[in-house]
């Protein structure tokens, strides 16, 4: 495929998304998507706009009302960007439910800070940054932020072997309680994931869902909001109260309602040290290798957050030692123990996606501050950072051009970080936009690959 096709294919991306606007909306939309695509900095709408040059045929002014002006919602567009543009990508997995034959997908939540400056920014607020590198400081700064959570589709392609397809497209900004009134009311961030997981069904009840989150997430409102079929892994305590499943049938002469619960069972951390049979070993894909882990499953009650709904426990070590124990569980207890393991290794991707897309489309570097600006243009690069995967494992495949390049300190380098996939897409914005139809002489091509490259942060 040559530029112009290349380019062709990011614009129908594009053009499938537009219907969520009025036409001349959808214009600015598709002139923002290729400035803050091409532009290297903090995405600022002045900044997009003169990386546009010539390209930006409207006031500048008409771009910053995109933001806070425009009739268009941010939850219709993560919604048709899910069944325009991610579904396909399902669909290419090839991962089936056996019982429904419905395609299956996962998504994977986690919330992060967007640090903010300003006391006129609407919504932000004194959070913590548990992302914060350094011994003295790890996990104890808190900065005046906005807090978002994300929810990211998951999958693997067979066309792309050993890769991990983190695909974010819900967002909702978490506001505490003081921040609220009667048109928002307060929603913690365990009501708010479950909430983006019932829209989810709901827009697409072809996909059979399954989630995936830290263990903050696993609470009672998390798990009682989510749809019918729907389950989650996430991680419990090592002191959880876990009971067996209680009698089917009761000891004559007992009177009273049926128990709810047997009898206590020994605490997940208790368990894992006091275990010897049982193991089994399993194999999973951790960070693009495989690994070994022992795993020991059981099914219980964990009544305090599930009530009478079966979990399988699954407790994850490390054969050498390195890492400690794991306490994961799945609400789901036919679950096999290797698939809840794997589902909680693969929710790391979601932090990946989010350092992403603050490193590289400016996701904490937005200038907005009125209400509807902030919930709309942060989250605006976490859609775009899906569009540049999509367009990437689509085109890329068979495009050695857009291959990742060998590098003399990195010889062996195989799958495409996401700055591969953004550096191969501006390279051929650049080069449809500089060359065009023309053919440079060497020495011209010369000048032109450093200047693509400085333009590009070629990886």
């Amino acid at each position: 495929m040559d530029a112009t096709s290349l380019v062709s294919a990011w614009n129908a991306l594009l053009v499938q998304l537009s219907f969520v606007f009025t036409e001349p909306t959808a214009r600015v939309w598709r002139q923002i998507a290729l400035g803050w695509v091409l532009h290297r900095g903090p995405a600022t709408v002045t900044g997009l706009y003169q990386t546009l040059g010539d390209l930006a045929d409207r006031h500048w002014t008409v771009y910053e009302k995109f933001f806070y002006r425009a009739a268009w919602s941010l939850n219709d567009f993560s919604l048709r960007l899910m069944m325009h543009v991610v579904y396909p990508l399902i669909v290419e997995s090839g991962v089936v439910d056996e019982r429904s034959g419905k395609p299956v997908a996962d998504v994977n939540f986690d919330d992060t800070t967007v640090g903010r400056c300003g006391k006129h920014v609407a919504h932000a607020g004194w959070f913590k940054d548990a992302s914060a590198s350094g011994a003295s400081h790890r996990g104890r700064v808190i900065h005046w932020a906005h807090n978002w959570i994300v929810g990211a589709v998951t999958l693997r392609l067979p066309k792309w072997p050993g890769l991990r397809w983190v695909l974010p497209v819900l967002f909702a900004l978490y506001r505490k309680r003081p921040d609220c009134n009667k048109a928002h009311a307060f929603r913690t961030r365990q009501v708010l994931a479950a909430a983006m997981v019932r829209d989810l069904a709901q827009a697409c009840p072809h996909v059979q869902w399954r989630v995936a989150a830290d263990g903050q997430y696993a609470t009672r409102q998390m798990i009682g909001g989510l749809p019918a079929g729907v389950n989650l892994v996430s991680r419990l305590r090592g002191d959880a109260a876990l009971y067996d499943r209680p009698p089917i049938r009761r000891k004559s002469g007992r009177r009273g309602a049926p128990r709810k619960r047997g009898r206590r069972l020994p605490a997940p951390r208790k368990m894992a040290r006091g275990r010897r049979h049982g193991w089994k070993t399993v194999t999973i894909q951790y960070q693009g290798r495989a690994v070994k882990r022992r795993v020991l499953g059981i099914t219980c009650l964990w009544y305090h957050v599930c009530r009478q709904t079966p979990i399988r426990l699954v407790i994850a070590r490390d054969p050498s030692g390195t890492q400690p124990d794991d306490f994961l569980f799945c609400t789901a207890a036919a679950t096999p123990d290797a698939q809840i393991v794997q589902r909680y290794v693969d929710r790391w991707g979601v932090e990946e996606a989010i350092f992403e897309a603050k490193q590289h489309l400016g996701f904490e570097s937005t200038r907005g501050w009125c209400s509807k600006t902030v919930n709309r243009q942060a989250p605006l690069a976490m859609l775009l950072l899906t569009l540049v995967k999509a367009w990437y494992a689509s085109c890329a495949r068979n495009e050695a051009a857009l291959q990742p390049r060998a590098a003399p300190w990195y010889g062996r380098k195989k799958r495409p970080s996401f700055l591969d996939m953004l550096s191969a897409l501006r390279r051929v914005f650049w080069q449809h936009r500089i060359i065009g139809k023309s053919a440079p002489s060497g020495r011209v091509q010369k000048m032109i690959n450093a200047v693509s490259y400085a333009l590009c942060a070629a990886a």
